[in-house]
């Protein structure tokens, strides 16, 4: 594979995206306008595959190894002098626990302080951090043992929600981010389901507030400590509703976000690329920290068309450039994806929104995620794959995935 010292004297380094679902396409298309050859290792096909800003998609699917999978393509296939970002927690992880391996490949992992990334992966370890620097959180109790369910009832009373502690090994086995349940057996019942699949959980109290009342706060965190810049947004609507992703977002300046994300960024230690959810408590208008992603959201994209290039910061800093610009942010860029359509039916089945309501609030230019005119095929993989996942939720009938060019990993 070359030594190392060939592999950073590369003038234009190729880059390898580990995961192909959520903002990866929105950093291949980023990378790929500035020259650089991405490669994307995945666990299944993607949008970003059909991109031609993806220079090769290889699909190893591998469900428990699959950070074995992509650690062993890496050692044998990886591209030389490549740098290295995470575009899913299972490429986070990766990086955090063979920095070092990664590094004597001559590989550029991508800047982080790694405890710190695993410390953002546990969501106990976060919880507990945050509120060792004042960071509000909801309350949550650890469940080890069946005696934590009945303190979890004690204390937090219902509704409430089971959560996973390691979001990305609770992905391979559901597909809602959390369960909420609104008694005891249903709360014993969900919580029995996740161990025996070998998946820890909390459960954590529901923060009143409608889904308009999740915000974020996204920087990049150099070395010295800096912020680089500062950008937050609000998510209007989410699928499925109320505990689910963002259907329909947007940027705007909320101060008292970026105050307190850049405190708990600051006092946790992060360094590099730092996302933080927060949720606007109804009760007293207080912020909680919901989660923190230490990497590229799906709002990538979004973040991108307000100005700031995310993708191309880390990029360079990862190959040790001096990255001392801050980037204009942009307020008022919004995105839609077209599971704001189902959302906009649960919402108007809670009485939430009208339809009048719901199609003025479409009256602003917005960014869609995967379509671009100058690269079209991943919109219509999107489109597709999101059409049959749609079908089957409705129907519960299985609907193929169309194909992909990709290369799969015996």
């Amino acid at each position: 594979m070359g030594d190392a010292g060939t592999r950073r004297g590369m003038d234009r380094a190729p880059a390898v995206l580990l995961g192909g679902r959520g903002p990866a396409l929105s950093v291949a298309r980023s990378l790929g306008a500035r020259g650089v050859r991405v490669h994307v290792l995945a666990g299944q096909p993607g949008p970003v595959a059909g991109s031609r800003h993806c220079h090769r998609f290889v699909a190893a699917p591998g469900g428990g190894r699959l950070q074995e999978r992509w650690l062993d393509w890496l050692e044998r296939e990886g591209p030389a002098g490549a740098v290295v970002l995470p575009c899913e927690d299972d490429g986070l992880e990766l990086i955090a626990r063979h920095r070092g391996r990664l590094e004597r490949l001559g590989y550029l992992p991508i800047e982080a302080d790694d405890d710190v990334v695993l410390a953002m992966l546990d969501k106990e370890d976060t919880y507990r951090r945050a509120r060792a620097v004042g960071v509000p959180t909801p309350g949550t109790v650890i469940v080890r043992d069946a005696s934590d369910v009945g303190r979890a009832v004690a204390e937090l009373g219902f509704p409430c929600a089971v959560k996973p502690v390691h979001s990305h090994v609770w992905q391979r086995h559901f597909r809602a981010k959390l369960l909420p349940v609104a008694d005891e057996l249903s709360l014993r019942t969900t919580v029995a389901a996740a161990r025996e699949l070998g998946i820890e959980v909390m459960v954590t109290e529901i923060i009143p507030g409608g889904d308009d009342q999740f915000l974020s706060y996204y920087t990049y965190i150099d070395d010295s400590g800096r912020p680089l810049f500062h950008l937050t947004k609000r998510k209007l609507r989410g699928y499925p509703v109320h505990f689910g992703l963002s259907t329909y977002q947007v940027i705007e300046w909320h101060p008292d976000v970026a105050e307190l994300g850049l405190r708990f960024f600051a006092g946790v230690g992060l360094r590099g690329v730092g996302n933080v959810e927060f949720k606007r408590d109804a009760r007293d208008g207080s912020l909680k920290l919901i989660e923190c992603n230490h990497r590229f959201t799906a709002a990538n994209e979004l973040v991108r068309r307000a100005g700031v290039d995310l993708a191309g910061i880390a990029y360079d800093r990862a190959r040790g450039a001096d990255v001392s610009h801050t980037p204009s942010v942009r307020a008022g860029d919004r995105m839609w994806h077209v599971w704001d359509v189902p959302a906009f039916l649960g919402y108007r089945a809670h009485g939430e929104v009208t339809t009048a309501g719901w199609l003025r609030s479409l009256m602003h230019p917005f960014h869609l995620p995967h379509f671009r005119w100058s690269d079209p095929v991943p919109s219509a993989m999107g489109m597709a794959q999101g059409a049959a996942k749609l079908r089957r939720r409705i129907t519960r009938d299985g609907l193929r995935a169309p194909r992909a060019r990709t290369t799969r990993v015996a």
